[in-house]
């Protein structure tokens, strides 16, 4: 990722430095945002939101001058793929799909740029929701180990086309 701003009529995306891990600590540590991600354990101590603040593909989303959440599209598995978490505060006020549509947006303006690929936790509806928005569809599903839930999840896995995403921000 190129060290590029993106902004929309409500919010920033920048990109992530070591010094917002307090910032990312303070929206992921709360349990309803750790237990619909893949990855971050339970409890989230500071050095896991050391670490999700000094990946440099992730963007940081900023809503009036505060941190809310991450987004990013990492290859995984030789796909592009879109992940993102908000914290909990700032539910249900359509921020998460500003912020999707926008990377989403960037990313499709690449003529060359594959498909995305995301999922969510079959019990995370509100995740499906941003997505479906957005254009995506549901392609499969899988098991999956959530690391701070430490059981296996069943994961719906979705695709997005610039084909579909054009016609869902029709």
């Amino acid at each position: 990722m190129s060290s590029v701003t993106l902004t929309t009529p409500r919010l920033v995306l920048r990109n992530a430095h070591p010094d917002d891990a307090d910032d990312v600590y303070h929206q992921i540590s709360d349990w309803d945002v750790v237990k619909n991600l893949q990855m971050p354990p339970w409890p989230c101590t500071r050095d896991h939101a050391v670490e999700f603040a000094s990946n440099a593909s992730r963007y940081l989303i900023e809503y009036r001058g505060q941190l809310i959440g991450i987004i990013s599209i990492e290859d995984h598995d030789n796909q592009d793929t879109l992940g993102y978490w908000i914290g909990k505060a700032f539910w249900g006020k359509g921020l998460m799909s500003e912020a999707v549509n926008e990377l989403v947006e960037e990313h499709f303006d690449n003529p060359q740029a594959a498909p995305l690929f995301s999922g969510y936790a079959e019990d995370n509806v509100a995740s499906w929701r941003i997505q479906e928005k957005t254009g995506f569809s549901k392609i499969g599903e899988e098991l999956t180990h959530f690391v701070a839930r430490d059981v296996k999840v069943k994961m719906i896995k979705t695709q997005l086309t610039r084909e579909a995403f054009e016609k869902a921000m029709r």
